[in-house]
């Protein structure tokens, strides 16, 4: 009995003592949940252009108008020339983040809209 429990302690340790994985490098899938506070989207840009994908390269499939609501579904950061940037997938298509305001429910977000 000793001998078994000194062996399932040795193995214990063995095992709790190796080299983890770096948690900066862990890629989680991708959730339409982004957040429980920031998953609804105001415009607030006179006028924008939503893209089939993220970034300026992307063709323009729609349009939004400040003060529209959107349900973010997806978000994706950008390496550029100019810097990193961060775009929402709006449902109709992607808009960086500048344009958009986020808010924890679509009546908050419209009630920001009409101020």
């Amino acid at each position: 009995m000793i001998r078994t429990v000194s062996i399932f302690t040795l193995l214990l340790l063995v095992v709790s003592c190796t080299p983890k994985e770096n948690i900066a490098d862990l890629q989680l899938p991708f959730s339409a949940v982004i957040s429980r506070e920031l998953r609804v989207a105001l415009v607030i840009d006179p006028y924008i252009a939503l893209r089939d994908q993220p970034g300026d390269t992307g063709i323009t499939i729609a349009h939004a108008r400040r003060g529209d609501v959107f349900i973010v579904s997806g978000k994706q950061f950008l390496d550029t020339v100019s810097g990193r940037s961060l775009w929402f997938n709006l449902g109709n298509g992607w808009v960086v983040d500048s344009s958009v305001q986020l808010y924890s429910s679509e009546a908050r977000a419209r009630a920001a809209g009409t101020e």
